[in-house]
């Protein structure tokens, strides 16, 4: 099937630049970790990442103090650049230490989804390549951050040393798309999963409202046939209920593995929307050479940012969302079986059952839990769309103080 040779391709690029030894089975739709082999191509690739990424750093800033034409806010936006490759240390650590642990999880995920016979509906695929979209727009403002007229590597000092140096810069600058598209890898599995979840939860409240469908056909009075028809939907809500228990388990696993990342990303991406959107500022105030279409861009830039840290916690708010129309649905099974099964066995445990459910999804949905957090990110910021109002509040009121600071120095 399409979607599955979709997943193969995506594991086949993510163990091509180093990131996980996962392979795909699509024959038994499982995930299975290569061994030897694969596992020394990537671990050589991965410490030759790290052993070069100070020498990457210091090609791509270390003529800071050497750019007579760079101002403060032209150097400060180019270094601003390279942040996000610093985190490529706590996604070394996330992917490769747990790695046993996501093949376990991945392979949970598939079964729930085979299940259900997932199949890549127009939302879910829509909703993945918009993000893959917006995230390849990383590639487009670091190479513009470092390439463009008033970047470092550019930068009009020593010509005969810029030009003995441009190999390596060039190196340096690919060296950082990689990374680039690593942590990008990380970001866009997240959110494939996520997607994958809210799904699964659209079809577990699905299968709910057809018991609920099933309970109203049963005969009103009590009897055989009615005491036999709620065994049958006993037994499929106690294997319907271990599915969602195990859901939920899974998805705050994956949040848990990644976190560290997720946060990181999320902070880059905040201070990359600060600096982009002070840059435009900059432009359309003190650059003599103004031109429109540098003014569209830089704005287009910032937009794509803040759209994509949006998804990034839409994401999750939808699949709140979708926890809230299971809990609801639920608590109408409830209703109608204890309203018709008050002194019938089977409706008594049954109603226990879908009781412990309710308490459950209640507590795990509370609006402010004293004892019992939302998810979160290491603690720091819910993953909901109040954190982006927050976040959107704050990148607004850094610009304002920036932009006081070059008044002053610039006048």
């Amino acid at each position: 099937m399409n979607h599955y040779l979709f997943l193969r391709i995506y594991f086949q690029v993510s163990r091509l630049i180093g990131l996980c030894n996962l392979h795909y089975d699509s024959a038994n739709h499982r995930f299975i970790l290569n061994r030897v082999l694969t596992v020394t191509y990537c671990a050589i690739l991965n410490v030759a990442y790290l052993l070069i990424l100070p020498f990457a750093l210091f090609l791509l800033t270390g003529n800071i103090y050497d750019c007579p034409d760079a101002g403060m806010f032209a150097v400060v936006y180019n270094v601003v650049a390279l942040t996000k490759l610093l985190t490529m240390l706590f996604l070394m650590s996330s992917v490769w230490i747990q790695r046993c642990r996501l093949q376990k999880l991945g392979n949970d995920l598939m079964k729930l989804l085979h299940k259900f016979r997932f199949h890549l509906g127009n939302d879910c695929r829509n909703r993945c390549l918009c993000k893959a979209l917006l995230t390849s727009s990383r590639f487009l403002l670091l190479t513009q951050q470092l390439v463009t007229r008033d970047s470092l590597v550019n930068c009009e000092g020593n010509s005969r040393l810029r030009r003995a140096m441009l190999p390596y810069q060039m190196a340096a600058i690919v060296y950082a798309l990689i990374m680039i598209l690593l942590m990008s890898y990380v970001d866009l599995t997240v959110y494939m999963v996520e997607v994958a979840g809210n799904w699964l939860l659209e079809n577990m409240s699905q299968r709910v409202l057809e018991m609920v469908q099933d309970l109203e056909a049963l005969p009103e009075r009590n009897g055989i046939p009615r005491e036999m028809g709620l065994m049958q939907i006993l037994a499929a809500w106690r294997k319907h209920w271990r599915r969602c228990h195990r859901l939920d388990e899974l998805l705050k696993q994956i949040v848990d593995i990644f976190q560290w990342q997720l946060l990181f990303n999320l902070l880059t991406t905040y201070i990359f929307n600060i600096a982009v959107l002070f840059r435009l500022w900059i432009y359309l105030e003190f650059d003599k050479t103004f031109h429109i279409w540098k003014g569209i861009l830089y704005a287009v830039i910032f937009l794509t940012h803040h759209v994509e840290v949006i998804m990034q916690f839409s994401i999750f708010e939808i699949n709140r969302s979708k926890w809230l129309g299971l809990l609801e649905s639920i608590a109408n099974l409830w209703d109608i079986n204890f309203s018709g099964s008050q002194f019938n066995n089977s409706g008594i445990v049954l109603s226990r059952k879908l009781e412990v459910s309710l308490f459950y999804l209640n507590r795990k949905l509370q609006l402010n839990p004293k004892r019992v957090r939302r998810l979160h990110i290491v603690g720091f910021f819910d993953l909901s769309n109040s954190s982006v109002h927050n976040m959107t509040r704050s990148i607004i009121t850094n610009v304002l103080v920036l932009c006081q600071i070059a008044y002053k120095i610039y006048g």
